[in-house]
């Protein structure tokens, strides 16, 4: 008994431990320009999950898809027009991506054709959505490698193009650089204007044309409309992130979506779980998607009636296998009988044919009834045996009747 006692008790301190046992810590690369601090997000976090964030310091200048694959940090944000790598899961898309050119003020091209020809872009946070634009802009122009160069660091003097792919956001133009104008995809310089107005879906099909009304920014180029793209950016992480820690994340994003939008609106703007799962760049993580299935019908009550129809379809059939079993059993009880009545009509001769006769009737009605139960005209049951012993007391008659007349 005292054994039992001290198992019990060391069970409810093993399931007390795995109660109080700390947060996951997850590690967060945000952009570089957004304005995210960790620690206004993660007393939301502590309340409603099992993460406990923090920033990536480890991961500084890396692209947050190597920093997922190095295991450096284990939460970035990627556009979902990324190529896709393996390991790497989607937990939510958080908001819309948009793209801003900046052009150096007085950089006329010689070439209005081919206008980047030369041309030295800097890629902000080492966008992937930047890296593909940069290259679907001077694929369109005939341009190869050697005819332009990309850079991730800001060169003042040199950088001709300033890529940034982010949120709409006029509390935050940290990637701005005076010197610089917003550039339209519409614009003169732009030989293939009309494609980015109408078209750029069909070779990006991740992006889609987007305008960025007038005075948005207190940025020079902006006092017009500025036609550019955009495409989702998704909060991602790594496949081998406990299931149970991704759901709390989910359900704590969305669950809690006005207290982030009020910490970081334009980080946490877009989020929603309705949105197309099979159009993501990278696989769900299966914490996400258990918490976005949460409401759909289980396996039993998506297959109910088919379920229905198969429980109808075996009850009509045990119902016919029964119904033929007694009816069987019924013509095996059928045929014993007239087992019984042959006997009973052999007792009632005993007294007047021969003996020898009645035996060897006997003897044969036997042999008979055996060769049906072997052949499974008859069942071994209790009728079978109330014939045997009916057999056995019709011989003991005809042996009783032979004595008596001995006797005499």
């Amino acid at each position: 008994m005292s054994r039992l006692v001290l198992t019990f008790v060391a069970l409810s301190l093993c399931l007390l431990a795995a109660c109080a046992r700390e947060p996951t810590e997850l590690r967060m690369l945000p952009p570089v320009d957004a304005n995210f601090n960790p620690s206004s997000l993660q007393i939301i976090f502590s309340e409603h999950s099992k993460a406990r964030l923090t920033l990536a310091e480890g991961a500084r200048g890396m692209s947050p898809l190597e920093a997922l694959t190095a295991n450096m940090a284990d939460l970035s944000v990627v556009e979902n027009s990324a190529t896709f790598v393996s390991g790497v899961r989607v937990i939510l898309p958080v908001y819309e991506s948009v793209l801003h050119v900046l052009v150096k003020e007085g950089v006329i091209p010689p070439n209005a054709g081919q206008s980047l020809k030369g041309a030295s872009f800097y890629i902000a946070n080492n966008s992937e959505a930047g890296h593909n634009f940069v290259d679907l802009l001077t694929r369109r122009q005939g341009l190869g490698q050697d005819d332009f160069r990309k850079s991730l660091q800001f060169e003042p003097g040199v950088t001709d193009v300033i890529v940034y792919f982010g949120p709409v956001d006029t509390e935050n133009t940290s990637w701005y650089r005076p010197g610089y104008t917003f550039s339209s995809l519409n614009g003169r310089f732009n030989p293939q204007r009309k494609f980015y107005e109408e078209g750029v879906g069909y070779i990006a099909p991740k992006m889609h044309p987007k305008v960025i009304p007038a005075l948005t920014y207190q940025i020079p180029g902006n006092e017009q409309p500025v036609l550019t793209v955009a495409v989702e950016a998704l909060l991602v992480t790594r496949r081998d992130i406990p299931e149970s820690v991704i759901f709390g994340i989910t359900k704590t994003l969305l669950e809690q979506k006005p207290r982030f939008t009020a910490v970081a609106p334009s980080m946490f703007d877009g989020l929603t779980e309705s949105f197309d799962q099979y159009s993501l760049s990278f696989p769900l993580h299966s914490g996400a998607r258990r918490y976005l299935e949460r409401d759909e019908p289980g396996l039993l009550e998506r297959y109910a009636e088919t379920i229905n129809l198969l429980v109808y379809l075996v009850f009509i059939i045990m119902t016919g296998f029964l119904g033929f079993a007694r009816w069987r059993a019924r013509r095996k009880k059928d045929r014993i009988d007239t087992f019984y009545v042959r006997v009973l009509a052999i007792e009632e001769r005993v007294q007047t044919d021969s003996h020898d006769l009645l035996r060897g009737e006997l003897a044969d009605l036997e042999s008979e009834a055996f060769d049906s139960l072997i052949k499974e005209k008859l069942a071994a049951d209790e009728s079978f045996r109330i014939f045997t012993d009916l057999m056995a007391r019709t011989r003991r008659q005809l042996d009783k009747t032979i004595t008596v007349q001995d006797q005499q």
